[in-house]
């Protein structure tokens, strides 16, 4: 009776704890056997409660554990811990039953020497002792220095155990200093960080009595460490979930570690979670638990929804599979896309994103006019066809290439060439494995080949090439192994003996300027090297053998769209997406770090797979993305999709670029904008030189530096000096009121009050007129005494609507 009625409260604390769901189907628990084979082992049970609505719901704190021999294995809170030699069960009770679980115990008399490598390591990273902000700063701190977060053990150990430190005492262990200090015994600028009965006191005061001895090369090995769950769909706000981590040793063991692991999110607000790996559900998103242990890495992902009983998924048509992967998440997580967006809207948003322009009146009065189902896919055939879409890809590359005209003239030769090289291999297609070996192992002369230009800057390439072409940024692992990443120290340097026996130098020149040249320089090759032949180490760790003499970075052109392929194909495809919606599937694109996991991992993938079944083919991978019903989508929320952010549901609003802007207000007006760093008629997006000599440019976020191979570099931001500059600047007002403008020959042209109105209305907002628009603007006309002073004011308040600002 009291074990039901125990049975019962907890039923209802569960429910009353948050879960509208009291109809539990059953009861599982991970790890499904336990085995404790040391007495320092301990195992944190994991309790899942299977609801009838279809989500797992953990009940590890509310649970009731029982073991049947504590003295064989005794049981608190969920953690098993050794007792004596032999074998029991462990019961658990909860909402939807009662389950077992095997317990083993080895020998806890048996005791195994405290491993430096593998437990006294752990437990200064878990402590925070290797961490920036303590003793792994680069100066250290108090005197003291440990490599960060620990990717040098041997120099920690030496740290530690050299008698200047005064860190250990191996004739009275527990007066030692590494423990004193964190338990707060002795002052400690770091404060407290473990208590003097825990089991990391335990641990380092062993070792000191052992003798304090390195095991570094002689540890067992750890391989990998496995979180689980490592994803979970969580109905509401309010919840929580139980981590559990396990280190699986390269000898077979597994351990548990959930204690010793660092935790960390990917997205701060979404969940928030303990040192003891107990994650609270805050509100609706998504978010990754970030869990590191001895440089080993894991992920859990959370999708905290709100769920709703009620909820019954329309089933809208799908374009190709892009749409069916991003409907099955969508449908996961209750929400409904919005619907699509109008034609005239399409066009728009369609055009921006692949000329870089608004599509001028008449191709807007047509494309309404239309009635072919097809139409859409046509218009994006022709845009694709146009010689504005290499200009809009161009001026990508070469931003964030690094390449400009500043510091010798042999680079600012090189812009023009370079800008007119990539138009033309976009535009004719060039497939990407082609396209980047061209600008990673160009050799000769700017002039005659200028993708050699791409390399011709000081940005460190083994930052620039895995950024641009993998997705990753290794800057981090320049100084010390990646906090939040796979990647090495080692990594970073191998990537950058890819390009040691390159040199740039200054060819023949004119009144212009210089050419420059890339060549392979025989006297930068180590005396040893000569004749012979080097091994390279590859970025996914395994190594090649090259002749001495070879162009390294062929060697990794090689890798690249050989073993290397999928990673190339899928940063691509994520920079496309990130382009044409605003937001990467990755986000941000060029940060494909396994701390920051794509949003819809199928899609991503099924995109890469469909790129590299299609031969790198780029425009039909533009083509893909731009046919999907999800590019397609209106902007216009509903109930359900107004607070997500990350899963594509709606059409994310974006304010024009720099180029975007003012080529777009050039067109809409018909004045061209004098750019004097190039001849008459060249539009902004053409301009290849990172200093434009346009206020309006910089103004509205062009970077006047290409210092970073970042998209960062260029500003998003709406601030109050663009807000001045388009209502009392002169770049629209001087446009709006020149001779020859569009408004000049409209008001030359007497057309009725209508039809000015919807003619403004089509050159500058891409749209007829709503009939309210209609009647106001036409009412404004017939009332103001000066016509064209009010046509003025009216295609002003045009230009500067939000409407106009944005993509939308």
């Amino acid at each position: 009776m009291l074990r039901t009625n125990l049975l019962a409260g907890l039923a209802v604390a569960w429910c009353a704890a948050g879960s509208a769901a009291a109809d539990f189907r059953r009861l599982s628990v991970l790890p499904a056997e336990v085995n404790l084979p040391d007495a320092r082992s301990r195992q944190q049970l994991l309790v899942t409660a299977h609801g009838a609505d279809g989500y797992l719901h953990d009940v590890t704190r509310s649970a009731e554990f029982e073991s049947a021999d504590p003295g064989v294995a005794r049981v608190d809170k969920g953690v098993v811990r050794p007792g004596r030699k032999g074998t029991t069960l462990v019961r658990v009770r909860g909402p939807g039953g009662t389950t077992e679980v095997k317990v083993t115990v080895g020998d806890p008399a048996a005791a195994r020497p405290v491993s430096f490598v593998n437990e006294v390591m752990a437990v200064l990273g878990k402590a925070g002792c290797n961490a920036g902000a303590c003793h792994g700063h680069n100066s250290g701190k108090g005197g003291f220095k440990l490599s960060l977060r620990g990717y040098d053990p041997l120099a920690d150990h030496q740290a530690l155990t050299h008698p200047s430190h005064g860190r250990i005492d191996l004739k009275q262990p527990d007066e030692s200093l590494i423990l004193a200090k964190p338990t707060g015994r002795v002052s400690h600028r770091g404060g407290k960080r473990f208590a003097a009965d825990s089991d990391f006191h335990e641990t380092l005061r062993r070792w000191v009595a052992e003798g304090a001895k390195a095991d570094v090369g002689r540890a067992v090995r750890l391989q990998r460490i496995e979180v689980l769950p490592g994803r979970r769909v969580v109905p509401r706000a309010g919840e929580e979930q139980q981590l559990v981590v396990l280190a699986h040793f390269a000898d077979g063991s597994v351990r548990d570690v959930t204690e010793l692991a660092v935790y960390e999110l990917s997205n701060e607000g979404v969940v928030e979670v303990s040192p003891h790996g107990l994650v609270k559900c805050k509100r609706e998103g998504e978010a990754a638990v970030f869990v590191r242990f001895l440089g080993e890495m894991g992920l859990s992902r959370f999708v905290v929804i709100r769920h709703r009983p009620d909820f019954k998924w329309p089933d809208p048509p799908a374009n190709n599979f892009i749409d069916r992967h991003l409907h099955a998440k969508l449908k996961e997580i209750q929400v409904l896309p919005s619907g699509p967006c109008t034609d005239a809207e399409f066009l728009r948003r369609a055009s921006l994103d692949a000329v870089g322009l608004p599509p001028p009146a008449d191709e807007v009065r047509a494309f309404l006019a239309d009635a072919r189902p097809d139409k859409q896919r046509r218009k994006i055939d022709e845009l694709l066809d146009r010689e504005e879409f290499g200009d809009v890809w161009a001026l990508y590359w070469l931003e964030l290439s690094g390449t400009t005209e500043s510091g010798d003239s042999a680079r600012f030769k090189g812009m023009w060439t370079l800008s007119f090289w990539l138009k033309d291999a976009i535009n004719r297609n060039l497939p990407y494995d082609r396209f980047v070996r061209a600008l990673l192992t160009t050799k000769g002369g700017s002039l005659e080949k200028p993708a050699m230009t791409f390399g011709f800057n000081r940005l460190p390439k083994a930052e620039v090439v895995p950024q641009l072409f993998l997705g990753v940024r290794l800057q981090c692992a320049e100084c010390h192994d990646h906090p939040f990443d796979v990647w090495k120290r080692a990594d970073y340097q191998a990537l950058g003996a890819f390009f040691t026996d390159i040199r740039f130098k200054e060819g023949p020149g004119d009144s212009y300027g210089s050419e420059g040249r890339v060549f392979i320089d025989p006297e930068r090759l180590l005396p040893w090297e000569k004749g012979k032949t080097v091994r390279l180490r590859l970025p996914d760790g395994g190594e090649v053998e090259v002749p001495a003499t070879r162009d390294r970075r062929e060697v990794l052109a090689d890798w690249m769209f050989g073993p290397g392929r999928k990673r190339v194909a899928r940063a691509l495809v994520n920079r496309v997406w990130g382009r044409l919606f605003g937001r990467g599937i990755v986000d941000p694109v060029d940060d494909m770090r396994f701390s920051n996991p794509p949003a819809n991992e199928s899609l991503l993938e099924a995109l890469a797979e469909d790129f590299l079944a299609h031969k790198y083919d780029f425009k039909h991978l533009v083509r893909t993305v731009m046919n999907s019903r999800a590019y397609q989508l209106s902007s216009v929320v509903n109930e359900t999709n107004e607070r997500e952010k990350v899963n594509f549901s709606h059409r994310r609003l974006r304010r024009l670029s720099a180029e975007q802007l003012l080529d777009a207000v050039c067109q809409a007006t018909g004045v061209s904008e004098d750019l004097k760093v190039a001849p008459p008629g060249v539009r902004a997006a053409q301009l290849p030189y990172a200093g434009a000599g346009s206020r309006f440019l910089t103004l509205f976020g062009r970077p006047a530096q290409r210092a970073s191979p970042c998209e960062c570099i260029r500003s998003h931001e709406a601030t109050l000096p663009q807000v001045l500059h388009l209502l009392n600047g002169t770049t629209v007002a001087r446009k709006l009121r020149s001779k020859g403008s569009t408004l000049d020959g409209l008001l030359a042209a007497k057309p009725s009050d209508d039809r000015l109105v919807e003619e403004l209305y089509l050159h500058v907002l891409s749209r007829p007129p709503s009939d309210r628009e209609r009647r106001l603007g036409r009412d404004y006309l017939r009332e103001s005494g000066n016509r064209g002073e009010a046509a003025e004011d009216l295609m002003w308040v045009l230009l500067t609507s939000q409407e106009f600002l944005f993509n939308h």
